[in-house]
């Protein structure tokens, strides 16, 4: 967490007095399905400083977002929600894989259907 913070350092080190707003902008793609989720998400999340310019910034890229995505599926929050959202969604996804992998070797011993059992607890 904090990466666009240490980022910020290294570019505030330029000194040429250059403006710019550090985004956060993850991606949320499956493996095998990368380029379908790219060209169809079901959410693109956009986090930046919850100030007048990093507001800006986030709307810029909204805007860019909006020409495929429908608006709906565009979540803006600040730069520390967004980056904390993409880890916890990794540590969700870890945990779910090694969930079934546990209820799979309960199937096994109790002669369940793995296939079954996920489905009807939801994918």
């Amino acid at each position: 967490v904090r990466t666009a913070e240490s980022m910020a350092k290294v570019l505030h080190a330029n000194k040429r007095g250059i403006r710019f707003q550090i985004l956060s902008n993850p991606e949320f793609l499956a493996e095998g399905t990368a380029i379908k989720d790219l060209c169809n998400p079901d959410r693109v999340l956009i986090g930046g400083l919850q100030n007048e310019e990093g507001m800006a910034a986030m709307q810029r890229l909204v805007d860019v977002y909006a020409n495929w995505v429908p608006k709906e599926n565009i979540v803006t929050a600040n730069l520390w929600s967004s980056e904390l959202s993409k880890l916890v969604a990794n540590a969700f996804l870890a945990q779910r894989v090694s969930s079934i992998n546990s209820i799979s070797a309960l199937c096994e011993r109790s002669g369940a259907n793995i296939a079954e059992v996920s489905s009807a607890i939801g994918r």
